[in-house]
């Protein structure tokens, strides 16, 4: 499978190296110079140091083979363009996302382009409401 991810933070990098290993084509898109310079060679990754919200990094970093394409960066608007900029590629990847502020979790849906989507804070706190509810 190929697996576009966006955003070569802690998430990303980790998310590319496990994805690596399990055997998927990954490339990373990473706008910091000096992060992208930090990645190194790592086996199975590509790296295109640039903006995942300009068409023309995409288009180089593989936008138009990739069967999914993982937005972490941690700027939620970026994670939206670059959803919607995949959804008019005529593989129609799947998109999934982070989401970085609890109040825009209203935005991640498919109408803006997202498959799926999560926030940490909401996954947390829904993890502490059920072990609240399984202890009373």
């Amino acid at each position: 499978m190929n697996i576009l991810i966006i955003g070569a933070g802690k998430v990303g990098t980790s998310l590319a190296k496990d994805m690596a290993l399990k055997g998927h084509k990954v490339s990373v898109i990473e706008k910091v110079e000096s992060v992208c310079n930090q990645f190194g060679n790592l086996a199975n990754i590509e790296i295109t140091c640039g903006d995942g919200c300009d068409p023309l990094v995409l288009e180089s970093a593989g936008v138009k083979i990739a069967n999914i394409i993982a937005t972490v960066t941690g700027d939620d608007e970026d994670n939206l363009v670059v959803a919607q900029l995949a959804k008019m590629q005529p593989n129609r990847p799947k998109v999934v996302s982070i989401i970085n502020h609890p109040r825009n979790e209203w935005l991640f849906t498919k109408s803006w382009g997202i498959d799926a989507a999560e926030s940490a804070t909401s996954l947390i706190a829904r993890m502490i409401e059920k072990d609240i509810d399984k202890n009373n």
